[in-house]
Order: structure tokens, then sequence, then C-alpha cells
């Protein structure tokens, strides 16, 4: 029997070996993060300028992965301490009225695009579309539209990539935590590859277009007449006005005071 034990106790200790060995995790005080939540986190101390152990901390008061990016930023745009951002919401408040409490208003939130993608940025964007600025002021977001606008600023500013390869990624269905893995790993996927060799093509095209245009003016130019192509700026003789060397020579021949005439008298 306890020999039995022993060799239970043996084949436990070397099952949990592999495991061991393939987890990625990482301990921080009683909370455990994998792999990519670190990368996660990592941008986020890095591009709001705070420690890593900052944003843990905002974790570990229940405010979810995704909302973090908003307590920063609101607490950088109000200039508060995140504590206080924290202390709102968690009293049940709404990020819109976070954000009116500290005298801010939905510009903020704005992001200059070429092209809205969605969902979820169509929604979101449409609350902006035709209308002047000075009544943005009247927009009201919920908090899903906050925390994506808020992410997908963090995401095309700290990695220096335009928010409409962003939006297209959250519009495919990734996670903002995906997102962020495949541009810190510099893998942007297939598609987006595919559709920068399209841009690249475009601009190809555009610029043989551009040659071949340049080329017909050309060659319209090397075939105008001597007329078309007289130096600018450089008047032809006026009608009826004779050059100087001109007038001098047919007088000459009228009045019979050539050289050739004057051997033959």
């Amino acid at each position: 029997m306890r020999f039995l034990m022993i060799l239970l106790s043996l084949a436990a200790i070397s099952a949990s070996v592999p495991l061991a060995q393939a987890d990625t995790r990482m301990d921080i005080g009683a909370t455990i993060v994998n792999g990519d939540m670190r990368g996660f986190y990592f941008a986020l101390g890095d591009y709001y300028r705070v420690p890593e152990r900052e944003v843990i901390l905002i974790r570990e008061r229940r405010i979810p992965d995704y909302d973090i990016p908003v307590v920063l930023f609101i607490s950088q745009r109000a200039r508060v301490d995140p504590g206080v951002i924290m202390d709102l919401r968690l009293s049940g408040r709404s990020w819109m009225d976070i954000t009116l409490h500290f005298g801010l208003g939905p510009d903020i939130y704005y992001i200059p695009v070429k092209e809205v993608y969605g969902p979820p940025y169509g929604r979101a964007y449409g609350h902006y579309k035709n209308k002047h600025r000075k009544d943005w002021r009247k927009i009201r977001l919920v908090d899903s539209e906050v925390v994506d606008l808020v992410n997908l600023r963090f995401m095309s500013e700290h990695y220096g990539r335009p928010p409409e390869d962003v939006m297209r990624m959250r519009s495919s269905g990734k996670s903002f935590i995906v997102i962020n893995d495949e541009f810190r790993r510099g893998k942007p996927g297939k598609e987006y590859r595919e559709r920068e060799r399209e841009q690249y093509q475009e601009q190809r095209n555009d610029r043989r277009q551009e040659q071949r245009l340049d080329q017909r003016q050309d060659q319209r130019s090397d075939g105008a007449g001597p007329d078309e192509r007289s130096p600018r700026g450089k008047k032809d003789p006026s009608p009826g006005k004779e050059s100087k060397g001109q007038g001098k020579n047919d007088n000459d021949a009228r009045s019979g005071k050539g050289k050739g005439r004057d051997k033959d008298d």
C-alpha cells in the first residue's frame, strides 16, 4: 500500500512538470496575468506614462480590462488621480456622466478618420455625423461607445497605425487584446497585408497615369508648329512692319544699288 502511494505521488509530480513549463502567466501580487494581457497592460502603461503596476491596481479594483484605458484617459484630461475616476465609476456612474462631471465633452472622444468601419464604430460616429462641432456637447455616448473610441485612439496612436486599421480588425470580431498582440508582434494579419498591397498598387497606378499624361503633353508640344512654339515673351513682328535688315535690302534692290548690278553696268 505504501509503495502504491509513492507511485501515485511520483505520477502526480511528473504530470505537473509540463504544465508548469508551459505556463506563461505572470504573477503580480494576488493577480495572475497571461502573456497577452501582460502585453496589453504594458502597452497601456507605456502610452499613458504610468507604471504597469498602477494598471494592475486599476484592474484589481474590478475595472474591466477594456475600461482601464478610459480611466487613464479621463484622469489625464481632467488632471485628477485615476483613483478619483475609479471611485465615480464604481459608484455606478456612466462614462458620459463622469466626463461631464469634470467639464469635459464628447468632443474629446472623436478621432478623425477617412472612412468608418463598423459595427461597432458606425453607431458611435453616427452621433457626430452631420452635426456642427458646437452641437457636439449635446451628444450622449453610451459606455460601450466610449470604450471603443478610447481604445481606438490608444491602439492607433501608440502603434502609429491608421485608426481605420483598428476599425477593420475590431469589426472583424477581434478583441483589443488580440489587436494589441498583433500590432506588438508586427503581424497585422493576412487581410490587412492584402489591403496594404492594394493601396500600394493604387498609388503605383496613379503615378503611371500621371506619367502618361506628362508624356502626352510633351508630345503635343513637340508636334506644335513654329508659331505655336515661339519663345514666351518674344513678340512676332506686327503685320506690315518690316524688320530693319529686310527693309534696307528691299530699298537697295529697288534703287539699283546692288553690287552685282554695278558690275554689269
